[in-house]
C-alpha cells in the first residue's frame, strides 16, 4: 500500500509539474514541485533505500520531460537526497517543517545556479535576483502546502495504544 501511496504522488507531482506549473513563469522562475516532493520525502523518510530511489524516479522524470539535462538533474536530486538525508536530524530541536523550509530553498536556489552555471559557463548576479531567488522562494512557498499534506497522507504517526495496568 506504501509504494502504492509513493507511486500515485510521483505520477500527481509529475501530472501538475508538467500541466501546470511548466506554462507559469512567476517574476520569470518556473516553480519546480518535484524538486519539492523530493526533498520533503528525504526529510519525512526513515529509510535511506526508499528515500533515494524516489529521489532518482523524481530526477529520471524531470530530466526527461523537464527540458534539462539528464544526467546533471539526477546527479543533482542523488547527492541532494544523500545529504538532506544525512543532515535531517539536525538540530534536533528543531521540528521537520523549518527543516524542510530551509532544505527546499537552499536546494532550489543551488539547482538554478548549478544549471544556469553548467549550461552558460557563466555566472552573474543578475541571474541570482531573476531567477534563483524568485524559484527558490516559490518553491519554499510551494513547500509549505506540500509537506503538510505529505505527512498526513503518507508519513503520518500511528497512534501508540496504552495499556492500562491496574
Amino acid at each position: 500500500m506504501r509504494n502504492f501511496k509513493i507511486f500515485l504522488w510521483i505520477f500527481a507531482v509529475l501530472l501538475i509539474q508538467t500541466v501546470i506549473l511548466a506554462q507559469v513563469r512567476l517574476f520569470g522562475a518556473i516553480p519546480s514541485l518535484v524538486l519539492v516532493y523530493a526533498v520533503c520525502v528525504m526529510i519525512l523518510e526513515n529509510e535511506f533505500k526508499n528515500a533515494v530511489t524516489v529521489s532518482i524516479i523524481c530526477a529520471a522524470a524531470m530530466g526527461a520531460l523537464g527540458g534539462r539535462g539528464f544526467v546533471l538533474t539526477t546527479l543533482f536530486y542523488v547527492y541532494a537526497a544523500i545529504l538532506i538525508f544525512s543532515l535531517r536530524d539536525k538540530p534536533a530541536y528543531m521540528g521537520n517543517l523549518p527543516k524542510a523550509l530551509f532544505w527546499t530553498f537552499l536546494t532550489s536556489f543551488a539547482a538554478e545556479l548549478m544549471y544556469y552555471a553548467a549550461v552558460r559557463f557563466t555566472l552573474n548576479a543578475d541571474v541570482i535576483f531573476s531567477d534563483a531567488l524568485p524559484t527558490a522562494l516559490f518553491n519554499t512557498a510551494m513547500a509549505l502546502a506540500v509537506y503538510p499534506l505529505l505527512k498526513i497522507t503518507m508519513y503520518k504517526e500511528e497512534k501508540k495504544k496504552r495499556l492500562l495496568i491496574v
